[in-house]
């Protein structure tokens, strides 16, 4: 007697379902991954971005500097009180006029207020300022200082300026 065999036995199907199980899950997680990576690289890179221009419009408010006042500022904050003729930031303006300006640097972020054109979040997470002075980083300064360097949190990095 004879048995001619037609098709797959149950347990050669249910190997090959497992198999393909396994290839869709590994699939699956890869995209998963690739999809977190790329949302975190977007975060990261318009941090990077609202750093860098926190870090160019106080270069351009220090450089145009006529007054410059450093305070303490509210809840463990340290100010750069400047008077300063840099662009102005209220939109639709390009003028170039003597404003006050108010850098605030603290634990909620870095933050720019601009006379009567109210004020910009620069930076969120913590930022604080340090000042060059008399060969030695100090939190608080006597006079101008030749130097400040900025610290960004989360993630950290140390910007310098002259």
């Amino acid at each position: 007697m004879s048995r001619s065999r037609n098709g797959f036995t149950l347990i050669e199907m249910t190997i090959a379902v497992a198999i393909a199980a396994l290839l869709v899950g590994a699939i699956y997680q890869a995209l998963v991954s690739s999809q977190r990576t790329a949302e975190a690289q977007g975060t990261d890179s318009g941090k990077e971005a609202a750093r860098t221009r926190a870090v160019e419009l106080l270069k351009a408010d220090l450089r145009a500097r006529l007054k410059l006042k450093i305070a303490p500022g509210k809840e463990e904050s340290i100010e750069i009180l400047l008077s300063t003729t840099s662009d102005t930031l209220a939109v639709g303006e390009m003028k170039r006029a003597l404003e006050e300006v108010r850098y605030t640097a603290s634990a909620a972020g870095l933050r720019r207020e601009e006379g009567k054109n109210g004020s910009v979040e620069l930076s969120t997470g913590a930022v604080a300022f340090q000042f060059w002075e008399q060969g030695t980083w100090r939190k608080e300064t006597s006079g101008a200082p030749p130097a400040i360097r900025v610290t960004f949190a989360d993630p950290d990095e140390v910007v310098v300026i002259r």
